[in-house]
Order: C-alpha cells, then structure tokens, then sequence
C-alpha cells in the first residue's frame, strides 16, 4: 500500500472516530420523550460531523433543554460542542443556576475564560444558543436566546419569542447578561428550537432563505398529529424547499409540547 493510500485509510478512520464521538456526546432522541409529552429531534450535519447541539438536564420539577450551534463546520465546530457540553456538566456539578438567562452567562464567560490567553486561535469560540426551561407540574416555562428564538405554534397562529440578538462567546468585555422570557399560556402548544442552518437553507420558489414565518405557517398546519410525524413532514417540507441546491449548513430541529 503506498504512503498516499495510507494517509486517505487513516483519514478515514479519524473521521468515523470523530462521527462517533460527535453522535455520543448528544443526548439520545428518547430522552426527550421521559421529560415531554412528546417531541422530536431532527440532526442532520451537512457533512460527517456537525456544529449542533443540544442538551438535556432534569433537577426537581423543572426540565432544562437547549439547543446550541457552533459558529463554523467540521472538525472545529464539533470540538466546540463538545467544550459547551462540559461547560454544562460544570455548571450542573457546581454551581445552582435556575434561569435560562443565568445558564447563557455562565456559558459564555465559561467560554470567553478558557479561551482569554489564546490569540489567534482556529477555533471560533461563538455560539447561538436558545435555552428553555419547563415547570413539568405547572407547565410554565421561560426562555432565553443568544442569536436564537423560539417559535410557539397552537391553534391561534405562530408567536415568535424573541431572544437576545448577541452570541455566547463573542468577545466583548461587558456582557450585562440574557432575558429571559416568562411564558405562561402554554398548553395546546408546540415549541420548536431551530439551528441556524435550518433558516439558512436556500431555495423555495424565488431561491431565498426560508424564514420563520414560512417554517411556523406550515408546522401550524400539522400541529394536530404526533410529533414524530411532524418530523417526518418536516424533513420533506426543508428537502422540498432546497430542491435541486446542496444543503448548506449543519440542520438541527427540537419540537415538544409541554
């Protein structure tokens, strides 16, 4: 075997190694159905590996769920997962912190204190992050967003809850912190957490980027039938849109009712 096809056999290894650490490190789908009464994860990296993420955590009667995405692609962005993650666990070990606006400060100056001393560093450090925690008694909830919202579909239309419009991580010497939104109507109501990449997919009839309107308008139409099916539905709606284009960005959806 010649040293080129060496080197193409080891590429090859690292790259499912890395596939299968990036899969590992993220919470299994069913997880998602012991805290909701139903909902769906959908991931779809645009390449082996992706820059999404999401994150599950149980204390009491509140349920925490976030869903992060990692500025960049590849290799890089799935490290940074990674680094999010065990700034959770540190956060869950060491730390009491109840509100999703709290959780979002703590990331990034967990974030910006591990990278303080490294210029020029490959890696970008940011992330939009959209974190929403749930009373599972009373079904209150209340959310925060860093660069993310929230969409909240039911029967009377689409609410779009708005989150800050700053990054967790980016590089600013005062960071006075993140809202966090109180949300008490939520019954009868789907929630969905989106990447970035999901509202950067280019295509539909003029070949521009879905928005969330387009996105909420048609989730309303199927928010009667079972989440899974949604998902379903969901994937042929964002495939039907890119038509003939590649897809562009890493894809990661998060739907559950309350």
């Amino acid at each position: 075997m010649s040293k080129e096809s060496d080197w193409i056999v080891n590429f090859d290894r690292i790259e499912d190694s890395t596939r299968r650490n990036y899969f590992s490190v993220l919470p299994q789908e069913e997880r998602l159905m012991e805290y909701f009464s139903d909902g769906f994860v959908m991931n779809k990296p645009k390449g082996r590996v992706g820059g999404d993420g999401f994150w599950l955590h149980k204390h009491d009667d509140d349920v925490y769920l976030a869903l992060f995405t990692c500025v960049g692609e590849g290799h890089l962005a799935s490290m940074m997962i990674r680094i999010y993650m065990n700034a959770l666990k540190k956060m869950v070990d060491g730390y009491s912190i109840d509100f999703p606006g709290s959780i979002l400060l703590f990331l990034h100056r967990e974030v910006q204190a591990r990278f303080k001393d490294k210029n020029n560093i490959l890696l970008n450090t940011n992330a939009n992050v959209g974190i929403v925690k749930v009373n599972t008694k009373s079904k209150e909830m209340e959310f925060a967003g860093a660069n993310m919202d929230l969409l909240q579909v039911n029967r009377r239309g689409v609410k779009i809850i708005r989150g800050d419009d700053i990054q967790v991580g980016e590089p600013r010497e005062q960071r006075p912190g993140y809202n966090s939104n109180t949300l008490s109507e939520t019954k009868e109501s789907n929630f969905f957490l989106c990447s970035t990449g999901v509202f950067n997919l280019i295509g539909g009839p003029e070949e521009k980027k879905i928005t969330k309107g387009q996105l909420g308008d048609f989730l309303r139409e199927k928010r009667q039938i079972r989440m899974a099916e949604q998902k379903q539905l969901a994937e042929q709606y964002l495939m039907a849109w890119t038509g003939a284009n590649r897809q562009n960005d890493d894809i990661m959806m998060i739907g559950f009712k309350a």
